[in-house]
């Protein structure tokens, strides 16, 4: 894949998270230390799962969190991140064990980070995502599959 979004500085795999908003901390700190949000778009993703329920599941075993850029997105970034324990969102049956966090500053700018998601997703790819444990060894899933 040309171009490729993910980088050293925002994947982290097989983290230790409590629960789904600590794993949403896990990952919107990533955009937080890229200078791609402030701590308030963590906050605001936090707030809306709570009052719109899991938004952000886009199939099984991946979740996308974001939420609206006036809550504190900066410019345009995402991060990956794989729990070592997959978390359970309220009201899901199946639990969450990569998550795709993204920033955007307009409706259009995050186009190619929704491309990569969809991509992963089509091609099957989440499970061996999840399973990766080295940087390394999420990019050859990422390009061979």
């Amino acid at each position: 894949m040309e171009g490729l979004i993910l980088n050293e500085k925002n994947v982290r795999l097989q983290v230790l998270a409590s629960d789904w908003e600590d794993a949403i901390r896990i990952g919107g700190n990533l955009l937080v230390e890229q200078g791609c949000a402030k701590p308030s778009y963590i906050e605001g993703i936090i707030h809306a799962v709570k009052e719109l329920g899991p938004y952000i599941i886009i199939t099984d075993g991946l979740a996308m969190p974001h939420t609206r850029p006036e809550e504190g997105a900066l410019n345009i970034g995402c991060s990956l991140i794989t729990l070592k324990e997959p978390v359970l969102f309220e009201g899901e049956d199946v639990p969450v064990k990569v998550m795709i966090c993204f920033s955007a500053v307009d409706s259009e700018s995050h186009m190619d980070i929704l491309k990569m998601i969809v991509e992963f997703v089509e091609r099957g790819l989440i499970d061996d995502i999840a399973k990766a444990e080295t940087y390394e060894e999420l990019l050859d899933v990422i390009q061979t599959n």
